[in-house]
């Protein structure tokens, strides 16, 4: 090759790159140390033999089972899926967290969730991995193993066809009746206790002859419901809330267990469903009658706050269950969460023209509304800050209220009185 050949190559425009554009041909320092960093983290969590595979080998085993028979069910991760006591895919291997410890802790300019926990893996060995390295690990190349579902369930509180691998189970409602011998307990006619559990019902309530919320008694499971993107002892509270005219009021040791009632065991399971969908929210409990009243209102009539001037203002419009439109009136609730999706970006993020990027939307408002009927309820709620959580969650983190239009049913339930 001479030297005019030469020339023309190194002069052809490709090579012809400015300062920003060579800086993506180069590894950044701070990705080197990253990379540096990595390596000493992974060794630190090298695996070892487990010395006592043998108590788990069995469970890796049944769970292969129970994905086959589709007992189990592969979901993408979600930082709150890793808990003690559950079965992941990585890379193609099975592991199992037996221990958990982590804490909430500064990570560069965020307070983010870390700790080590102790993984056994079904080829024999186990690691104390850290517990972000697990959900990246997973992130990248695996899935979190749903917990068991043996049919024992009699329903969801999203219709099957409406649950999909994003969802996430918070727990259980369930309904007991009594095995207890007492005659103040045992002669009382549609006596249940309604109440919720993280862990399957069954290993809750194996000890209810020792626990007063149990009557000091063994129970029956009469019916339990897998509940879904539902903050379940929330709803357990306004479950309580709704049949408290009917609660049963009984001493038990030196405890007044708060979570029995005298209702129809049809009426509690009507009013279980109606609370999924929003329906309850027309409804009140009469005791008396032993039956779901519908409550009889003027449409027309309204309670409202003075319409702030929100213009110089990002307003972000979203509808809300019913039941999270009272938490938020009422103060129990303080974050909304959003799924970041394909057919939501417009709406979640915003487009920097300059650089074509896409950037999580930071609004100032929410503007929160019930349906999509004419007489929805409406709120503006202030927002103090807006956290996004990868891969797909967004949090607005709620601040005061700055504006409502209820329908009076609505001001009535959560206590706000006409204005």
């Amino acid at each position: 090759m001479n030297n005019k050949e030469l020339d023309d190559i190194l002069n052809d425009p490709i090579f012809d790159l400015d300062d920003k554009e060579k800086e993506l041909f180069n590894l950044p320092e701070a990705i080197k140390k990253g990379q540096i960093k990595k390596q000493k983290a992974e060794e630190i969590a090298k695996r070892q033999p487990c010395e006592n595979f043998e108590d788990y080998a069995a469970l890796f085993a049944q769970v292969h089972q129970d994905l086959k028979e589709g007992k189990r069910n592969l979901v993408r991760y979600k930082e709150d899926n890793i808990q003690e006591k559950v079965f992941f895919i990585a890379d193609g291997i099975m592991g199992y967290i037996d221990q958990l410890d982590v804490d909430k802790r500064q990570i560069k300019d965020r307070i983010r969730k870390d700790g080590r926990s102790r993984v056994i893996y079904e080829d024999g060995t186990e690691s104390n991995i850290l517990f972000r390295t697990i959900g990246k690990n997973i992130t990248k190349n695996g899935y979190v193993i749903t917990e068991l579902n043996d049919g024992k369930e009699l329903s969801s509180f999203s219709k099957p066809d409406q649950v999909d691998n994003e969802d996430l189970a918070q727990g259980w409602i369930y309904i007991l009746t009594s095995k207890s011998e007492e005659e103040r307990i045992s002669s009382v006619d549609n006596l249940y206790k309604i109440g919720f559990s993280t862990t399957p019902v069954e290993e809750r309530v194996k000890n209810a002859k020792h626990e007063s919320t149990y009557l000091m008694a063994d129970v029956n499971i009469v019916a339990t419901y897998k509940v879904y993107n539902i903050n379940v002892k929330k709803l357990e509270y306004f479950i309580h809330q709704f049949f408290a005219a009917a609660r049963f009021h009984v001493i038990v040791g030196d405890a007044e267990p708060q979570e029995w009632f005298v209702v129809p065991l049809d009426i509690i399971r009507q009013a279980i469903s109606m609370f999924a969908d929003g329906r309850i929210v027309k409804y009140v409990y009469n005791a008396e009658l032993q039956a779901l009243e519908e409550i009889v209102f003027n449409k027309n009539e309204r309670v409202k706050t003075k319409k702030i001037d929100t213009s110089k203002f990002d307003v972000l419009s979203m509808s809300i269950k019913q039941i999270y439109f009272d938490a938020i009136l009422t103060g129990d609730k303080h974050i909304e969460y959003r799924t970041l999706k394909s057919t939501t970006q417009g709406k979640f993020t915003r487009l920097d023209k300059a650089t074509g990027k896409r950037y999580i939307r930071q609004p100032h408002i929410l503007r929160l509304y019930t349906s999509y009927s004419a007489d929805h309820d409406v709120l503006l709620v202030e927002v103090k800050k807006t956290v996004f959580r990868e891969p797909y969650d967004i949090e607005y983190h709620l601040g005061k209220i700055l504006e409502y239009d209820l329908k009076k049913t609505t001001a009535d339930r959560v206590g706000i009185a006409k204005k």
